[in-house]
């Protein structure tokens, strides 16, 4: 149990420094206004391989990465992960240098009930009695921010997409019993040969930013390094505790995205978005609440039986 325990603990940490990465990247991609979105995804993606078989040359784990070939169940998965979690780049990119990033909020706060949804059906994970509660309360918060979607006539694909193809890529990545960064690796090696070309349509189209302009390219160099961290610490966080309990942490990232919308980049916002938002962050309180209390009871036990 105390194993148990610690491992809980660097899920939640892992998965806080992801989050948290994650709700500051607008400001990244956001200097990037003048790129085609498609070109920064293919970087993201092009980038990301090289960051990430350093790290696997450096481990000496590049039979690890071969290994998984041989498994045809394994490779589909990560097929169908890659392709989810590239999407999901996709919409979020396209949000933020098209003035949408208080959509991509709403997107990431619809993002755990799916990712709590995913887990109660296929993985038949349960929730205590407080649990319950929060996600009334946060049901409650999204059914008012459709309410006020539907009254201005915008079409929330932006909001579906971030949460469906998420929601899908935790579930799939947590049934696949691979490291994570061997996983990601996996998934950016099969985008790859995509992106490769894309890059070379652009340079024969004469399309192509990069090595145009010194600050974007050298902006477009991390976006290996801006990619890879968060999900890495994601996906090894996610590994380490109950798809349920992810589900609410990752209101961190959308809470500051939305901060970001409102005094960075000067996106509206009305009364009806304050009290879904307010509604979301009392549902969250509940259940950080109850998950210390969980917390403190196991560690009150564990030292009950070492006494």
């Amino acid at each position: 149990m105390k194993d148990k325990l610690k491992s809980s603990t660097y899920g939640i940490i892992f998965i806080i420094i992801a989050f948290l990465s994650w709700g500051l990247t607008p400001i990244y991609f956001k200097a990037l206004q003048t790129v085609n979105p498609l070109e920064i995804l293919a970087h993201r993606i092009l980038w990301s391989i090289f960051f990430l078989m350093t790290i696997v040359a450096y481990k000496k784990q590049i039979y690890k990465l071969i290994e998984v070939f041989y498994s045809p169940k394994k490779i589909a998965t990560l097929i169908c992960t890659s392709i989810l979690i590239s999407a999901n780049w996709l919409t979020c990119i396209w949000a933020i240098l098209n003035n949408h990033l208080m959509e991509s909020s709403f997107g990431y706060f619809i993002s755990p009930i799916f990712n709590i949804m995913l887990g109660l059906i296929f993985l038949k994970e349960k929730l205590n009695n407080i649990q319950k509660i929060s996600l009334y309360i946060t049901i409650i918060a999204i059914i008012i921010q459709f309410t006020e979607i539907s009254f201005i006539g915008f079409t929330p694909f932006i909001p579906i997409l971030l949460a469906g193809t998420f929601g899908f890529y935790a579930l799939l990545r947590k049934q696949v019993q691979i490291d994570s960064i061997h996983g990601l690796t996996i998934e950016t090696l099969i985008l790859a040969p995509i992106a490769l070309l894309y890059i070379f349509y652009l340079k024969m189209n004469a399309e192509l930013t990069f090595l145009t302009n010194i600050n974007l390219s050298i902006l477009l160099c991390f976006a290996g390094v801006i990619t890879s961290i968060p999900l890495l610490l994601y996906v090894s966080g996610a590994k380490l505790l109950p798809l349920t309990k992810v589900g609410f942490f990752q209101y961190i990232s959308p809470t500051l995205q939305l901060l970001i919308a409102v005094f960075i980049f000067k996106e509206n916002i009305n009364n009806i978005k304050i009290l879904s938002f307010s509604l979301v962050w009392i549902a969250l309180l509940f259940y950080v609440m109850n998950s210390v209390w969980i917390m403190n009871k196991n560690r009150r036990t564990i030292q009950n039986k070492v006494s």
